[in-house]
């Protein structure tokens, strides 16, 4: 089956000619995970570099070192390079950061399209442990502060980028992508053709509520794969699409298992029971805790890990053997009332499971 690597090889028609497309969004959200060394300095400023001037052998190890599927990523890149479509696109923008201390994870680039068209892709959450932590502060805090940088960003970029903007992302990228254009105020919000989500998470009511949300939601393009768990997370208001996957469970969230068939993504009328039954036993057992609960839990689980040498996920799989009993002798060592809580509420999540089992079980 097809996917966007197929999709960069194959679809070879300028944008002039083929429109701009959720599968595009979808492609340029993938790059947006590169890690861009400094010798490749224009893509840094706003004068910009052709995406094509990024394939470099010399900076492979770096450009592919924080994706999520660095040889598949490659392939993509590969494709690009070569691709009439996507090869003198202009890369521009480009910042990352990662803050431990105030748990942030941020980087986002710009791509010129056309003279008076471009596109702002926000990276996913990558393998380090902080960065996970903040997508896990989105169940009580908001804005994070990937989601306020998102908003500055798009701001600078707006300066930079005359014309339509289009925004994206894949993971948090998606979220980060909608929480920019609900909150840049009203006048650039009128510059912004559509905002694509790709299995991003939801936000808090706070947000779904607020005047910018509902000024922008109709241009919201969100798209799912049909076993999701992060894009449905949280309150969702979206409208979305749900995409065939040819992988299952969580392994659906790698946007290369995502089935593209003639320049466009195979949809499907419904998630899968699996996918609704988790959706519905998460969102019972957060509307269980109120905010401070949910910090409290976040806090104890990160705490854990934190305890540990261990920094990334990547870490974690790797030297599995000797970080799980780590993990388990920090986890004894909290305090009596933190591991009774820790210890109820993961319980109360397994009842929840089993109490929302029926429902997703009915027929579609």
């Amino acid at each position: 089956m097809d996917n966007i690597i197929t999709y960069a090889e194959t679809c070879l028609d300028t944008f002039d000619k083929k429109a701009f497309c959720d599968v595009d969004s979808l492609v340029l959200s993938c790059l947006a995970y590169l890690d861009i060394p400094a010798q490749l300095a224009d893509a840094r400023t706003w004068r910009g570099l052709r995406l094509a001037d990024l394939y470099r052998a010399e900076h492979f190890d770096r450009l592919f070192s924080v994706t999520f599927a660095p040889q598949k990523t490659r392939q993509l890149l590969t494709a690009l390079a070569a691709s009439p479509r996507f090869r003198d696109i202009r890369v521009m923008g480009y910042t990352a950061t990662l803050d431990v201390l105030r748990e942030k994870q941020f980087s986002a680039m710009t791509f010129r399209l056309a003279p008076k068209l471009s596109y702002i892709a926000f990276r996913g959450t990558d393998s380090t442990l902080v960065g996970w932590k903040e997508d896990f502060n989105m169940a009580f805090r908001t804005p994070v502060p990937a989601q306020q940088a998102a908003r500055v960003y798009l701001t600078t970029a707006a300066l930079h980028c005359p014309g339509q903007i289009l925004l994206g992302g894949h993971s948090k990228g998606g979220n980060l992508a909608v929480y920019a254009a609900a909150f840049c105020g009203k006048r650039l919000q009128t510059r912004i053709g559509r905002v694509f989500s790709h299995d991003g998470p939801g936000f808090l009511p706070e947000v779904l509520e607020s005047e910018g949300f509902t000024a922008i939601v109709d241009r919201v393009e969100k798209t799912l794969p049909q076993s999701s768990v992060v894009g449905m997370l949280l309150e969702q208001q979206e409208t979305y699409k749900i995409v065939k996957s040819k992988s299952v469970s969580l392994l659906q969230h790698d946007p290369f298992n995502w089935v593209v068939k003639d320049g466009a993504f195979v949809s499907l009328d419904h998630l899968t029971r699996d996918a609704r039954h988790v959706d519905q036993t998460l969102t019972a057992w957060l509307q269980r805790m109120d905010h401070s609960e949910r910090e409290r839990l976040v806090d104890a689980l990160f705490g854990i890990l934190e305890s540990t040498d261990v920094r990334t996920l990547d870490q974690l799989r790797a030297d599995w053997q000797k970080t799980i009993p780590t993990v388990a002798r920090e986890a004894a060592k909290l305090d009596q009332d933190t591991r009774e809580f820790l210890f109820r509420t993961l319980k109360e999540l397994a009842a929840f499971s089993l109490k929302t089992l029926p429902a997703s079980l009915k027929k579609e």
